[in-house]
C-alpha cells in the first residue's frame, strides 16, 4: 500500500509504482492472482446474498407489521362494536325502565283518584 504522499506528484507517482507493482505480482504468481480474483468474486457473491436476505428480512418484518397493525384496527373495531351493541342495549333497559316507571306512576295516580271518588 502506497504512503501517503504530501503532494499530488507524489501520490501519483506512488499509486502508478502500486499499480506496477501489483501487474508484476500477478505475471509472477499466476495463481495467488487468480486465488485473489476468486475471493473478490466470492465476497461480491457473498455481498449480493447478504444484500438478498436483509431485503427478504425487511420484506417479512414490513408484512408482519402490517399485518399486526390490521389485527389491531380489527380488534378495536370489535371492541368498539362491542361497546357501542352494550350501549345500546343499556339505553333500550333504561327507556324500558322509564317506560314502565311512567306507567306505573299512572296506574297508581289512577288507583288513587278512584279511591278519592268513591269517598
Amino acid at each position: 500500500m502506497a504512503k501517503k504522499k504530501k503532494t499530488i506528484i507524489g501520490a501519483v507517482a506512488g499509486s502508478v509504482s502500486e499499480a506496477v507493482a501489483s501487474a508484476i505480482d500477478a505475471i509472477a504468481h499466476p495463481g495467488a492472482a487468480a486465488n485473489q480474483a476468486e475471493a473478490a468474486a466470492a465476497d461480491v457473491v457473498a455481498s449480493a446474498r447478504r444484500a438478498a436476505k436483509r431485503a427478504t428480512r425487511t420484506v417479512v418484518r414490513r408484512s408482519k407489521r402490517a399485518a399486526a397493525k390490521s389485527k389491531r384496527s380489527i380488534a378495536a373495531r370489535k371492541g368498539t362494536a362491542k361497546k357501542a351493541v352494550r350501549r345500546a342495549a343499556s339505553k333500550a333497559k333504561h327507556a324500558v325502565r322509564k317506560a314502565a316507571k311512567t306507567a306505573r306512576r299512572k296506574i297508581t295516580a289512577k288507583k288513587a283518584a278512584s279511591r278519592r271518588k268513591h269517598r
